[in-house]
């Protein structure tokens, strides 16, 4: 019976890599294939973008007990009987090709214990950055030395960025079967004269200087350092106003720096929202502010809105920018004041003029029906 897959998400929270998980299941089941997706943490906030004719499995690992060794018996009783439903589930398959492909660190172990021992099961794992780590700027030393491990049973490792195939050729097995497919670009619907957005709206007034921020509020997206450059914006007595889509850990931390730097008739945080990226329209520039990452779906749907970007030479994303004096020279709140300012200087022609570059170097390198094809080569 041709390939199933099973698509391993380590959740349907809002979120980049979830994102291109289902944009992967929709575009391979409208391929023709037989596609689950399986969803390991609690959390559900995207399935209504996944196609009808897909099977979603849920497994709810999680524990909300405040007593540390209980919460952690119970995570490791919960992993225990997934990952034996989950190879349950496979063997029921009549499909002669059966396919795992794990997005993120959990799946990738999910789907190794999943598959071992299994020679008619094949393996994939899609990297979405440059390193494996725990939403901070840090690379973790043992999730790399747990994928190294892993890693071998692959029948392919897929990399959204040059640079982060780059990156993991050098610390692991040179046998390995390496390959580089581009992010699919996600279709933005724009949502108007709604509550969210007439906030926004009132927020924003009549400033000419309307920037936005997409992004996990954590570490590694280097908020700190990005409220310190609207800090020195404000000293400028520059006329902006900035709103950040996002939540995270560090969202209480940010929200009280905002209120200590006197910034809040200047900074809105709004928390989590759906389809953030409809809103882009608003705006007239996007910080992303991250210490690292492979490819950012908030740029590419920026660019798709034409909004121009400000952001740190990070992963291949910068390469669409090219010499551009948006791109930060450093990670610190005066490369990214200076970036910022840089935008402001630019009048209507000279934005769009950077605008229509990258949206053609975008337009060259996410071709949708290109990058389906790769994945469907590289399953086969």
């Amino acid at each position: 019976m041709g390939t199933e897959i099973f698509l391993i998400s380590t959740s349907l929270f809002t979120g980049g890599a979830e994102r291109q998980a289902i944009w992967l299941a929709n575009s391979l089941s409208k391929s023709g294939y037989k596609v689950n997706l399986l969803i390991l943490k609690k959390g559900d906030e995207l399935s209504h973008l996944v196609n009808k004719d897909i099977n979603i499995l849920r497994f709810q690992i999680y524990s909300s007990d405040s007593r540390i060794l209980f919460k952690y018996l119970r995570l490791a009783r919960l992993a225990l009987k997934t990952i034996f439903r989950i190879r349950k589930i496979i063997n029921k398959s009549n499909a002669q090709n059966k396919v795992i492909i794990s997005f993120m660190f959990h799946s990738y172990v999910f789907g190794y214990l999943a598959k071992f021992a299994k020679s008619n099961v094949k393996l994939v794992y899609s990297v979405r950055s440059d390193r494996l780590g725990r939403r901070t700027s840090r690379k973790s030393k043992l999730r790399h030395l747990i994928f190294k491990l892993i890693s071998y049973k692959a029948h392919a490792i897929l990399f959204n960025s040059i640079s982060g195939m780059e990156a993991f050729k050098t610390e692991l097995n040179k046998n390995l079967n390496f390959l580089y497919i581009p992010n699919g670009m996600i279709q933005i619907n724009k949502l108007d004269n709604d509550k969210i957005a007439n906030t926004i709206k009132d927020f924003l007034g009549h400033s000419e200087l309307r920037y936005v921020v997409s992004a996990r509020v954590d570490p590694l997206n280097n908020f700190s350092n990005l409220i310190e450059a609207l800090r020195l914006l404000s000293i400028d007595k520059t006329d902006f106003r900035c709103v950040i889509f996002g939540r995270g850990i560090e969202a209480d931390e940010i929200k009280l720096k905002i209120e200590k730097l006197n910034l809040t008739d200047k900074v809105l945080m709004l928390g989590n929202i759906k389809n953030a990226s409809s809103y882009y329209h608003l705006f007239n520039l996007l910080i992303h502010p991250a210490f690292h990452a492979g490819f950012s779906n908030s740029v590419t749907e920026a660019i798709q809105v034409g909004l121009n970007i400000s952001i740190g030479n990070i992963g291949d994303t910068t390469e669409i920018f090219e010499d551009s004096e948006l791109v930060f020279e450093s990670f610190s709140e005066y490369s990214i004041y200076e970036s910022i300012k840089n935008f402001n200087k630019l009048n209507t022609t000279g934005r769009q003029l950077l605008i229509e570059v990258s949206q053609n170097k975008i337009n060259n390198l996410l071709d949708n029906e290109e990058t389906i094809k790769k994945w469907v080569k590289a399953i086969e």
